[in-house]
């Protein structure tokens, strides 16, 4: 499981407080690969399985949908900042002409059911 302690500072001016990150290690299960993922800290803590078609899909996809789920927890905090932060990476869109069209395919259904 990789770990990773970041500083919250609330925009209310409330005290900052420590929101910690936590992606686990792949496993097998009936859905497919699994990594477990967990924003603790918040008032409404973040604790999910992510699912992909294999090991390395669920690792991935569970990496994105870190930072996207944080910065849902800041919001629902009344925005603040993170030290250090993860919104301030430039926006990045993958090349994905050379996957597999099944994998192309989970990767698009993944994003139209979290609307």
């Amino acid at each position: 499981m990789q770990t990773l302690e970041v500083e919250f500072l609330p925009d209310s001016g409330a005290p900052p407080r420590t929101i910690t990150l936590k992606l686990g290690a792949p496993y097998h299960s009936e859905m497919g690969w699994g990594v477990f993922v967990e924003i603790l800290g918040f008032d409404e803590p973040y604790a999910h399985p992510i699912y992909g078609v294999d090991w390395a899909q669920a690792i991935e996809l569970a990496a994105k949908i870190l930072p996207i789920m944080l910065e849902e927890r800041v919001a629902d905090a009344g925005g603040g900042t993170l030290e250090p932060s993860f919104f301030t990476r430039p926006p990045h869109t993958p090349d994905l002409s050379d996957l597999p069209p099944e994998i192309v395919q989970a990767l698009s259904n993944s994003s139209d059911t979290d609307e």
